[in-house]
C-alpha cells in the first residue's frame, strides 16, 4: 500500500483537484474491498486542514457515491462529514450529517445512538443558540445511555453539563444552574484533571477543552444569572 498512502499524504499536505481525485480513483482499484475503499477515503479525509475541508467532504461522498458499503461504513462517512463540518463552525451542515449518520445506524446499534447522540445535542444547541428544544432534552436523554468511559471524557462531560444547564434553565431550576456552572468553571481551569486522566496519560493522550465562541457567550450570560 505504499504508493496510495505517498499518494494520501501528498492529497493531506497539498489539496486535491478534480485530476487527483481521478487518480486516486484508480488506485482504490487495487484495495481490496469496498470496506477498505471506503476507510482510506475517510480515513484521509478527516486529516485535511480546515481550510479544504469542502474536499474533504468531496472525497467522503466520492467513496459514498461510488462504493457499496454497510451500514458500519455509511455511518462513518456521514459521522467524518459532520466533525470536518463541526471544525469550520459550520453547524448546520455538521448536525444534518449527524443525522444521516443515526439513519444509517438504525434500531440495531443502541450503543452507537447514544454516542452520537452528544454530537446532535451540541449541534442542536449552537444552532438554537443554546435555547431550549425538546430535542435536546431528548438528544441529552440518550446521551445517558453512553458507556461510562465515554461519559467520564472531559470534552463529554463539559457537553453534557452544559445541556443539562440549558434544560434545567427551561425549567427555572436555577440552583441547580449554578451548581452545574462551579463545575463548569473547574472543568475550565488549565490544571483541571478529568476522571479518566491517569488512565489516558499511560498511553500519552492528555484532555484538553475547545470552547467555541458561541459556548463562551453562553456562558458568560449564565455568570450574571
Amino acid at each position: 500500500m505504499g504508493i496510495i498512502d505517498d499518494f494520501e499524504r501528498q492529497l493531506i499536505k497539498c489539496g486535491m483537484t478534480d485530476e487527483d481525485l481521478a487518480e486516486y480513483a484508480k488506485l482504490l482499484k487495487r484495495v481490496h474491498g469496498n470496506f477498505q475503499k471506503i476507510q482510506h477515503c475517510y480515513i484521509t479525509a478527516i486529516d485535511f486542514p480546515d481550510k479544504r475541508a469542502e474536499q474533504a467532504v468531496k472525497l467522503i461522498q466520492y467513496a459514498l457515491d461510488n462504493f457499496e458499503g454497510d451500514w458500519f461504513t455509511t455511518y462513518n462517512c456521514y459521522l467524518y462529514i459532520g466533525h470536518i463540518y463541526e471544525r469550520i463552525n459550520d453547524y448546520k451542515n455538521a448536525y444534518a450529517s449527524y443525522l444521516l449518520a443515526k439513519e444509517a445506524l438504525g434500531a440495531d446499534h443502541p450503543s452507537y445512538v447514544a454516542v452520537l447522540s452528544i454530537d446532535l445535542m451540541w449541534m442542536k444547541l449552537h444552532l438554537d443558540s443554546f435555547e431550549y428544544s425538546e430535542e435536546l432534552e431528548e438528544y441529552l436523554s440518550c446521551c445517558e445511555e453512553m458507556d461510562s468511559f465515554s461519559k467520564e471524557l472531559v470534552k463529554n462531560e463539559f457537553k453534557m453539563t452544559v445541556g443539562k444547564m440549558v434544560v434545567l434553565l427551561h425549567h427555572g431550576h436555577l440552583e441547580e444552574v449554578r451548581q452545574l456552572y462551579a463545575k463548569i468553571q473547574e472543568m475550565c481551569k488549565p490544571d483541571f484533571r478529568g476522571k479518566l486522566f491517569d488512565i489516558l496519560s499511560k498511553h500519552g493522550y492528555r484532555e484538553s477543552l475547545h470552547i467555541e465562541p458561541k459556548t463562551r457567550r453562553f456562558l458568560q450570560m449564565l455568570k450574571r444569572k
